[in-house]
Formats: structure tokens, C-alpha cells, sequence
């Protein structure tokens, strides 16, 4: 018989994973999707994805996941899910950090929601999913709580696309 895998909470992991003011941070971020009552479900080892009314709205990855996310020992990343927001939306120095914090796939398009556009800036690749956080300070936290917030404003006001997971073997 197989053996049942066992979904962790993050808060339980998450100490293991980081430490100083790499953990305060994560742990900034965990307090905040429970102050707006939003849990981070296991997704796989290492990986919680948070979701509002079915629609996602990031992934949380610590050390120890997957190679291919290229987290390192005591440190942890933040995913948001973007859409194709007016460049408006987001004050100057957001924008920058978002921007800074572009991960070019050439695959973009192929696994998430291709996009066009991010905050006004043109890329040849990006996806809704190309904006990663490692180790974020509080300046940057304070840039991804605006993120989710655009996200949940969309999904509350019925613009948000619905992320489809498309899965290797057929990208």
C-alpha cells in the first residue's frame, strides 16, 4: 500500500526552512493571509499556493522544493499572480520593484497566462506567473500586498482570467 503523503502546514515547515529576518518575513506574510482569512494550502513538498474563490493568487516555495525554482538554502519565494494591470495601478517605485523582480522564461505562455505587458512595461516573455520574490524585505513585502490586492479587487469584480495548468509533457 502507498504510503499517504502528509500536506504540512506552512507554519510548521516554515521554521525549519528559514531563519533571522529571512523567517520574520515569511512569517510577516503568513500572519497577513490570516489577518485577511486566507490560508496557504500544500500544493507539493515545500510549495503552498494561496486561492480566492478558486481563482490563484500565489505560490509560497521555501527551500527544498523543486530544483527548478532555484530556491536556495534559507530561502523562500513569493509568486503573485499578475494580470494585464493599467500601469497606473501601482505607484512609480511598485512598478520598479516589480520590474526588478522579472523572471524572463521562454516559455512564457505555454504553462500560465501569457501577458503583454507588465505594469506598462513590454516584454517579449511574461506570464502571470513571472514576477518572483525571494527573501522579500518589508519594502518588498509591502509591493506583493498591493499585488494580491489588484488580484482580489479583479476576481471580486469578475475581470480575473482563470489560471489553467497545462502540464509538461504538453507544453
Amino acid at each position: 500500500m502507498p504510503e499517504k503523503t502528509i500536506k504540512p502546514k506552512i507554519e510548521d515547515k516554515i521554521g525549519e526552512v528559514l531563519s533571522g529576518n529571512v523567517l520574520n518575513s515569511a512569517l510577516d506574510l503568513i500572519n497577513y493571509f490570516n489577518d485577511i482569512k486566507m490560508k496557504p494550502q500544500w500544493s507539493a513538498t515545500n510549495v503552498w499556493k494561496v486561492s480566492y474563490k478558486t481563482f490563484s493568487v500565489c505560490f509560497i516555495r521555501l527551500y527544498g522544493c523543486a530544483d527548478y525554482h532555484n530556491v536556495k538554502a534559507d530561502s523562500w519565494h513569493i509568486v503573485p499572480f499578475i494580470g494585464e494591470y493599467e500601469s497606473s495601478a501601482l505607484s512609480d517605485e511598485f512598478k520598479e520593484i516589480v520590474w526588478k523582480n522579472k523572471v524572463t522564461c521562454p516559455g512564457c505562455g505555454k504553462c500560465a497566462l501569457e501577458l503583454k505587458s507588465v505594469f506598462g512595461k513590454t516584454y517579449d516573455y511574461a506570464c502571470e506567473k513571472s514576477i518572483v520574490f525571494t527573501n522579500p524585505d518589508r519594502k518588498h513585502l509591502e509591493c506583493v500586498k498591493k499585488l494580491f490586492e489588484l488580484r482580489l479587487n479583479n476576481i471580486k469584480d469578475g475581470n480575473a482570467k482563470k489560471h489553467k495548468y497545462i502540464p509538461v509533457r504538453d507544453r
